[in-house]
């Protein structure tokens, strides 16, 4: 009887305890909803934070792609430039390197003395370099009697004369043909080496490979040693003028001179060789 009187009064205490740990529990829970609340408020502040940022990096990135790209484009320009630059550079070295060659050929030309006795090299009225020559004035030889021109100018040079070529002209309304030399070269025996033709008789040449075809072959000749032919003919250029200047030395007394054979008299301001 007693037990019956007090069951409801431990039920009753139980439920209080329960009812008191199940509150204490929703307490606890709520508390920590309200501060996962206010963590997910944070969050959500730190979030929005964070795409603003997310943004600018973003948008500083799309600058810097810009800004390279820019780069890159104004590099590659400059780069063409450079090299346009330099390409007409050159260009200009090169059309400055043809003038010069060009005003060295025009300013330059050959002076043989006739009163020394010497053949300069003139640039602008100036002598670079003289040498002397055999013949002052120049010899004629194998019968050539054309009258020799005070200018006269280079058109062709050979390093060894070769054979004559073939030619021919009008003379008089007939063509006239001269085959080409065949065999042995009587003309590269009479010249020999650094030859350098003329629009005259005048020819400047090393010294021949045989006197006897050298004497025969018509040409006016100023006796050039080899290394005055050598220095000339490198550095003269087809087209180049050739003066003759002054006047020849006087000869000496006829009756101080014995007479022999080979006797060279002057004709026309040229001396000629020929026989007595």
């Amino acid at each position: 009887m007693t037990m019956e009187k007090k069951r409801p009064s431990l039920i009753i205490l139980a439920a209080l305890i329960l009812l008191a740990a199940l509150n204490a529990l929703r307490v606890k829970l709520k508390s920590a909803a309200l501060a996962s609340r206010r963590q997910a408020a944070a969050l959500a502040q730190n979030l929005d934070g964070a795409q603003d940022a997310l943004a600018d990096v973003e948008s500083l990135r799309d600058l810097k792609k810009d800004e390279l790209s820019r780069a890159k484009r104004v590099i590659l320009s400059l780069t063409r430039s450079r090299q346009a630059l330099y390409e007409s550079g050159l260009e200009l070295q090169e059309e400055d390197r043809i003038l010069q060659k060009q005003w060295d050929m025009l300013s330059t030309y050959l002076q043989v003395d006739l009163g020394s006795g010497r053949i300069s090299v003139m640039r602008s009225g100036q002598a670079l370099e003289s040498y002397p020559v055999r013949d002052s004035p120049p010899r004629a030889f194998g019968g050539e009697d054309k009258p020799l021109p005070r200018i006269v100018r280079i058109v062709s040079k050979e390093r060894y004369a070769a054979p004559a070529r073939g030619k021919s002209e009008e003379v008089n309304g007939h063509l006239e043909w001269q085959p080409p030399e065949v065999g042995t070269s009587a003309r590269a025996s009479a010249l020999g080496e650094f030859v350098m033709f003329t629009d005259s008789p005048l020819i400047l040449h090393g010294p021949p490979k045989s006197t006897a075809a050298h004497a025969a072959y018509p040409h006016d000749c100023l006796g050039l040693s080899w290394p005055v032919a050598r220095r000339l003919y490198r550095g003269s250029f087809i087209g180049e003028k050739i003066w003759i200047a002054g006047q020849p030395k006087p000869a000496p007394a006829a009756a101080s001179m014995p007479a022999r054979r080979g006797h060279v008299k002057i004709k026309h301001g040229r001396k000629k060789h020929g026989s007595k």
